[in-house]
């Protein structure tokens, strides 16, 4: 009896023990579950594939390219029937390579494993042979993790309830033991692992043993090295990666960390400097650390690299030759939805790391796709180190090998797996100076690359246009910019003609405008007429003889004879006649001058005014709606304007791009559709399309399928004038460039362009017609910012495709200029006749005065002069009424 209740408690026992994993049954075709699912090194390349039953192992042998013969094997270990892989690794310069899992379908039991290369054998069932150990005395890990250190000889296991050590050169003994006599935290739970020569770094979760935050599971990280007598590792140091207090990772709450969810995914990879990189893609944060290989002892925190609000960063972490790191970046929701994937190459090693950092290169770009036979789902990378492979969603995978200098990967699809990449001379504006895996960078601004010169860009000629990513010296002539507008006169500050003359006949200034300036003339008289006055008094008062009085009388009698002021009253009258004569006639000579600066078209300079500029014209500018009524002369020059064919010119300046990449279409209605261009060259890496354009309002592509590069962008309109008295339609022709140094050209190009008809109405000086001309303006709405991309912006671009899209549209209103006469001749004539009769009322008004006041009181003060003037007249001294008395 109590021998059968031993094998009854000891059959309960064997049934406890088969239900421990008997639960676990994951998702064998989910290749981002439970661990990496790859390793690599120089020699080979390991893949496990948990979908088929039983598990197997892609084996790609070095070099791994296309033409290698017998570098692939399919590799199943013996009774591996409901066996599930969590991962696999393998230690660089070794072929011999680790796995680890757990027994699935109602079995129970963990398992550790070694496969062991046969170099002689030559078919794939014999290449590989397999020792195993299991242990069942754990239940089942949603997080077991392995790694295997530098030489090869030992696979280290971790979880949270168990360590282990398996020695491949002794591998009927595990080495196992319980976790919690290594973890500082006994609830700690391994989520990733590197180990290097005589250390490691692990990272993983701990249950948040305060109240400080609420987050039930903390993110932990343990710098660990080796126990010198029984291998064990050693928690050396720890750093906790909280979230900043006010962040959105600080108010994650994790209370799912210990179970297994892709979205708690961490990488951990250590290089040969002793820089090691950790990802945590749940807080979106890669973090760069360092530990000094004398003596490891410290985690030494750099620096880490934040990508905004979501998951996703640090998805997967590799490093590379030379220092250089491949990141998974991937973007999730908060949800964990994925939106993108991308690899990001930075090189830490010379530029840092940290947010602001700017990769070296980004995969996929414009040239370097991801092939149709991958997903666009990237879980995981590892290096070799210096390729690097890359595994998506599905297991397919993609292995990108470094190129020499002066190369950049392409990749090679065939539809096999692995897919291998293949080296690609850079395209011209760029180079590469280093061997990598990285994508050729853009020539800096200054240098060109025209496709002969990939490891180093070489100088531009001085003064030509060589942005960012050049492929020739262009003049930049190339981006001269036409402007057909210009600013409508303004009118003078005086459209009065009576102010105008009055302001040119009394002014005086100097060089030039002395010159010109009817009142120093008449100054000029004035002061002649004043000698002569002086000179008569001189020869009455002064001399004596006979002979004096008679020249003076012959004088006395010629000045009355041309008093135009008195009507021959008094000699200095005539005098101050000559004075008037003067200055009105500069009022003439001026008038008919100014009569003929009309229009402003046919005018040039006005040197007969002190101001140059004088025109006998006055503006009017006016913006109106289109929807408003026109006049007849205005709307048969809008029936010309819409009537003119218009050809849209485009150059790309500072490309190699050629036109068979190029394809055209334009927006009919609701639908796109190909259009022709009626012309295409490119000359002197200056790409030029000409395109006639069916309407006037309308939307065009341009599609260039290249990726080349382009450094600067110019768009113009053409159309031919018509010339139908009075209506003049004015040839069409403006270019506007855009361009922007030490930067290039985008792939997504927008601009708009209004255009806006401008009627110039001229009236006539002579008649009622009016003179009309029209042409078309433009404004161009660009955001400059968005046409160009700095270094930085350039490496992000994805697009394979250069779209230029213009949208030609015409403003709901028009440019109304009037240009009119200040004058016409009659009002000049009228205006001349007035200023004569003004200038000898003023100056008869001076004589008037001059006898009612100035000569009485002359009288009254010199009445010696007056008594001695009468004796003479008395005397009857004589005076010559003829001229024929005086000789």
């Amino acid at each position: 009896m109590s021998s059968n209740i031993q094998l009854f408690i000891y059959f309960l026992f064997l049934l406890f023990i088969c239900n421990l994993n008997g639960e676990f049954t994951p998702n064998t075709a989910d290749f981002n579950s439970y661990g990496v699912k790859i390793a690599m090194n120089e020699f080979v390349f390991i893949e496990v594939h948990n979908d088929y039953d039983p598990p197997v192992f892609l084996i790609q042998f070095a070099p791994y390219n296309y033409v290698s013969s017998f570098s692939q094997c399919f590799i199943s270990f013996p009774n591996a029937l409901d066996h599930y892989i969590y991962t696999v690794t393998i230690a660089k310069n070794q072929t011999q390579f680790f796995f680890a899992g757990e027994l699935i379908n109602d079995r129970n039991g963990t398992f550790v494993g070694v496969g062991i290369y046969n170099n002689l054998s030559t078919t794939c069932n014999t290449k590989y042979s397999f020792s195993i150990q299991y242990f069942y005395n754990y239940e089942h890990q949603d997080y077991y993790i392995i790694d295997v250190e530098s030489k090869g000889r030992f696979a280290y296991g971790f979880s949270n309830t168990f360590m282990f050590i398996f020695d491949s050169h002794n591998t009927s003994v595990l080495n196992l033991w319980n976790a919690n006599e290594t973890w500082p935290h006994n609830t700690f739970i391994p989520h990733a692992i590197d180990l290097a020569d005589t250390y490691g770094l692990i990272a993983g979760f701990i249950h948040n043993p305060t109240n400080t935050t609420a987050a039930v599971y903390l993110p932990m990280i343990y710098l660990i090295n080796f126990n010198s007598s029984n291998n064990r590792p050693i928690i050396v140091d720890q750093y906790e990666p909280n979230g900043t207090i006010g962040t959105w990772q600080y108010l994650l709450i994790n209370s799912d960390a210990d179970t297994y969810s892709a979205k708690y995914d961490m990488s951990v990879s250590i290089n040969e400097f002793g820089n090691i990189l950790v990802g945590m893609q749940f807080i979106n944060r890669v973090f760069l650390f360092s530990v000094n290989r004398i003596n490891i002892n410290k985690l030494n925190f750099l620096s880490r690299n934040t990508n905004g609000r979501s998951i996703g960063n640090g998805k997967g972490v590799a490093w590379l030759d030379n220092g250089i790191a491949a990141i998974i970046v991937n973007t999730y929701s908060l949800t964990y939805e994925w939106s993108s994937s991308e690899i990001y190459l930075y090189d830490i090693q010379n530029y840092g790391y940290n947010s602001n950092s700017t990769p070296l290169s980004i995969f996929p770009n414009s040239h370097q796709t991801v092939p149709l036979s991958l997903s666009l789902v990237f879980i995981n990378i590892v290096s070799s180190p210096s390729s690097l492979a890359l595994l998506d969603n599905l297991g397919n995978v993609l292995i990108i090998n470094p190129t020499p200098s002066g190369y950049f990967p392409t990749i090679k699809d065939t539809g096999s797996m692995p897919i291998f990449t293949v080296p690609h001379i850079c395209l011209p504006g760029t180079y590469k100076n280093q061997s990598g895996i990285h994508d050729c960078i853009l020539c800096p601004t200054g240098t060109k690359n025209p496709g002969n010169s990939s490891l180093q860009c070489i100088s531009c000629l001085s003064g030509s246009f060589c942005p960012l990513g050049s492929v020739n010296d262009v003049s930049h002539s190339a981006l001269e910019t036409i402007m057909q507008a210009t600013a409508y006169p303004t009118s003078p500050e005086s459209t009065i003609f009576d102010e105008i003359l009055i302001q040119n006949m009394f002014n005086i200034g100097s060089g030039h405008c002395l010159l010109v300036s009817p009142l120093f003339w008449t100054l000029i008289v004035a002061g002649i007429a004043i000698i002569i006055i002086i000179i008569m008094v001189v020869l009455k008062n002064c001399v004596n003889h006979p002979r004096s009085q008679r020249i003076r009388n012959i004088l006395k009698w010629f000045f009355k004879h041309t008093d135009l002021i008195g009507e021959g009253e008094l000699w200095f009258g005539g005098l101050a006649s000559f004075a008037v004569i003067v200055l009105v006639s500069f009022a003439y000579s001026f008038s008919n001058n100014f009569l003929k600066q009309y229009p402003i078209e046919t005018s040039s300079d006005s040197h007969f005014a002190c101001d140059l500029s004088l025109r006998n014209a006055k503006f009017q500018t006016n913006i109106q709606s289109l929807s408003i009524p026109v006049k007849e002369g205005v709307q048969k020059m809008f029936d010309l304007l819409d009537n003119q064919t218009f050809y849209l010119n485009i150059e790309f300046v500072n490309t190699l791009i050629d036109c068979d990449v190029i394809s055209l279409q334009a927006l009919f209605g609701t639908k796109w559709s190909p259009i022709r261009w009626i012309n295409c060259t490119n000359q002197n890496s200056i790409l030029s399309l000409s395109i006639q354009l069916p309407y006037h309002h309308i939307s065009v592509q341009v599609l260039l399928a290249a990726t080349q590069t382009i450094g600067g962008l110019r768009i113009g309109l053409s159309a031919a004038g018509e010339d139908i008295e009075p209506y003049d339609l004015e040839d069409l022709n403006f270019y506007q460039s855009f361009f922007k140094q030490g930067e290039t050209l985008g792939q997504n190009l927008p601009v708009a362009l209004d255009i806006t008809k401008v009627i110039n109405e001229t009236n006539a000086m002579i008649g009622e017609e009016s003179n009309f001309d029209g042409i078309f303006i433009p404004t161009f709405v660009v955001d400059i910012n968005s046409l160009f991309l700095t270094q930085d912006q350039y490496v992000r671009s994805t697009s394979t495709l250069t779209t230029l899209t213009i949208v030609i549209s015409e403003t709901p209103y028009y440019v109304k200029n009037l240009q009119q006469p200040i004058a016409k001749r009659s009002e000049i004539i009228f205006h001349n006749i007035l200023f004569t009769i003004v200038c000898l009322e003023i100056f008869g008004l001076l004589f008037l005065l001059y006898k009612l006041f100035f000569r009485p009181l002359l009288n009254l003060r010199l009445p010696q002069y007056t008594t001695k003037n009468n004796k003479k007249k008395l005397h009857h001294e004589p005076e010559i009424t003829d001229m024929s008395c005086a000789f």
